[in-house]
Parts: structure tokens; C-alpha cells; sequence
């Protein structure tokens, strides 16, 4: 999942309030897609989860490039190239198996906690609204990730596609509500 920061002008977050709420509710219908998913054995299940990382990493460059001007652009990027190879990594490679995916899991969970973390941070001293999701999200990425690899090898498919639609579902919440904050930027 990639978040993109706030643009800093009023006029500049109301451009860019539509790509946050079309990110967000695509990233919501994917978690939910996700959920559905969990009991997939092995390999389609690696597939499904190395694409939907794909979209999300086209997505959040897409927004990017949509939105035109950010706080910081570098964390974006960051977030978007992190599901893009992750996910192509687990599409070429769907037969790694379960303690491999878990392992590309945690670390793209823990990279995209990190850099949502920050980009909280960096809106909290904005003063920008509801800058709390993307907090919230950032230490449910953390947490799972940290999770995932303390499980180790008992990390199985289902788990694996309750933290794919968790992560999902509390990034997009995030997404969405930021961008109903932004079409209301004064």
C-alpha cells in the first residue's frame, strides 16, 4: 500500500482530495477482495498477493504523478517501487511458499509502516486533519509485520490473507478519510 502526503497549499490538497479518495476506496475493495481469498492454497494465493501489490504500487505512483506536488515526494516513491517489487517478486516466484511470502510480507509491511509513520508525523506538525489514520496505519503495518515474523513457518495462507485484507481495509480508511479532509482544505 503507498500513501501519498498532503500537497502544501489548500488549492493544491483540493486537486488531490479525488486521487486520495479513488486510492483509498480501491485500496478498501481490494482488502475486502482479499478477505475473501484467505483460504487459497500455495501458489494462487501468492499470485493474488503479488498483484494486488502490483495495483497498489500502480496506484500510489499513479497518485503521485495525478497529484502533482507533495510534502514529500521521496517517501511516496519509496512506498510505491516497495509493493511494486515485492509484488513482482512474488509473482514470478509463487512456489517460494508460505514462509518465503510471509517473510516479503513483513518487510513490505514494515517498510510501509515506517514511511506512513513518518508521513503522520510530518502532517501532525502540518497541523493537517486527521493526520491520526495514517498513524493508525503505519502501527497496524508495524504490528502485523512484527507478528508475521514471530509466527515464523505457522504463518499459513489464512493468516497470511487477514493481514493482506487488514492492511488493505486500514490503509484505504486512511486514504479516504484524508481525502474527504482535503476537499474541504481552506
Amino acid at each position: 500500500m503507498s500513501v501519498s502526503p498532503f500537497p502544501a497549499t489548500p488549492a493544491d490538497r483540493r486537486r488531490a482530495a479525488p486521487w486520495f479518495m479513488v486510492e483509498g476506496g480501491l485500496l478498501i475493495v481490494l482488502g475486502v477482495v482479499a478477505a475473501t481469498l484467505p483460504r487459497v492454497a500455495g501458489v494462487a494465493g501468492a499470485a493474488v498477493f503479488g498483484w494486488v501489490l502490483i495495483l497498489a504500487g500502480v496506484f500510489g505512483l499513479a497518485s503521485v504523478i495525478g497529484s502533482r506536488r507533495h510534502a514529500h515526494l521521496a517517501w511516496s516513491i519509496v512506498s510505491g517501487l516497495v509493493a511494486l517489487a515485492v509484488g513482482a517478486l512474488i509473482v514470478w516466484a509463487p512456489l517460494a511458499g508460505a514462509a518465503g511470502l510471509a517473510f516479503l510480507l513483513a518487510l513490505y509491511l514494515l517498510v510501509d509502516g515506517l514511511a506512513l509513520i513518518a508521513l503522520a508525523w510530518d502532517q501532525r506538525k502540518r497541523a493537517a486533519q486527521r493526520w491520526a489514520w495514517l498513524m493508525v496505519s503505519g502501527v497496524v503495518d508495524v504490528v502485523l509485520a512484527i507478528a508475521i515474523v514471530s509466527l515464523g513457518p505457522l504463518s499459513d495462507s489464512l493468516l497470511l490473507g487477514f493481514v493482506i485484507s487488514l492492511d488493505l481495509i486500514v490503509a484505504g480508511i486512511a486514504l479516504l478519510t484524508i481525502g474527504l479532509a482535503a476537499r474541504h482544505a481552506v
